[in-house]
């Protein structure tokens, strides 16, 4: 099995309902039944997702969330194989909100805690996303 990783961005569609609990619920059932992991970030605005798994599993389930309505404006940021994973104990892990904390780990790395898709690094993204899983 090859090892990928996928990193994108988007929107949240605020005409569409998100109740997180449902959907974080969701991803673990359904990564269960795949090799899939990784760590969800949501700010009340915008999502940022990180899935690692086999190319099949990643590209399935990518495709299913691009389908979803409650994203917007959403943006590929990568899809690598890679060696190992970054976030192997996790079905999907969630990181909700930007308090403090949350904010200082986004400064370390960028010039704002408000992210620009399309002036991030991905290697600065997931950096800030491993610093916040370690927290959680």
């Amino acid at each position: 099995m090859n090892l990928c990783r996928l990193v994108y961005f988007s929107q949240r569609n605020n005409s569409v309902a998100l109740n997180m609990k449902q959907l974080i619920a969701t991803c673990h059932k359904n990564n269960s039944k795949t090799t899939l992991t990784g760590i969800l970030h949501y700010n009340g605005e915008d999502f940022i997702q990180v899935l690692e798994g086999s190319r099949a599993d990643v590209s399935q389930t990518f495709i299913r969330i691009a389908g979803d309505p409650r994203h917007q404006k959403m943006l590929l940021m990568s899809f690598v194989d890679v060696r190992e994973r970054l976030f192997p104990g996790w079905s999907m892990g969630l990181h909700e909100g930007m308090n403090e904390r949350t904010r200082a780990i986004f400064l370390r790395y960028f010039a704002t805690d408000k992210i620009d898709p399309s002036q991030a690094s991905v290697e600065s993204l997931l950096d800030v996303l491993q610093d916040i899983s370690a927290e959680l």
